[in-house]
């Protein structure tokens, strides 16, 4: 296949790709190079994108984002990445109803938690919120619920956060 026909191929995926994908993948980019840098956690899964996954399903692409080791103690947990560019009616939709559940059952076995950007940019949000999931009762979190997670948007999570 020429380099012609792979560029016009990949720009075609680019084009075709929703813009929520985009914006997802963005603000995944950013919890790793922010919070979870490499000097300080290891990635030992991460979830596929959405073109992998539209041209074949992949199954364990319905765990959280990202597993995660920190490099310090060994210690291995999930993060969940969501981005919302605005709160509507004073909360977000942080995620589904099942995907809560599927979280919640996944817990049991290994730490999840749920990292949120808000703001304008993905790839630079104004507020970042994180919790464990087990911290979360409802799918939708009001603003007064996510002021408790709220944490620093340009530094790495710290280790004590883990217990």
């Amino acid at each position: 296949m020429s380099v012609l026909v792979r560029a016009i191929r990949a720009a075609l995926d680019e084009i075709n790709t929703p813009e929520m994908f985009i914006k997802g993948d963005e603000f995944q980019s950013y919890v790793r190079q922010y919070l979870f840098p490499k000097d300080k956690y290891a990635i030992l899964q991460k979830t596929h994108t959405y073109k992998s996954n539209k041209d074949d399903f992949i199954a364990n692409t319905v765990e959280p984002d990202f597993k995660f080791r920190s490099i310090r103690t060994g210690r291995e947990f999930f993060v969940e990445a969501k981005y919302r560019s605005n709160y509507f009616d004073g909360g977000i939709d942080a995620c589904k109803p099942y995907q809560l559940r599927r979280y919640l059952a996944l817990d049991t076995e290994t730490p999840v938690y749920l990292a949120i950007g808000v703001g304008q940019e993905p790839s630079a949000p104004g507020q970042v919120f994180f919790a464990r999931i087990t911290e979360l009762r409802y799918p939708r979190l009001f603003r007064s619920f996510l002021k408790t997670y709220e944490i620093n948007v340009d530094r790495p999570v710290e280790e004590s956060f883990f217990g």
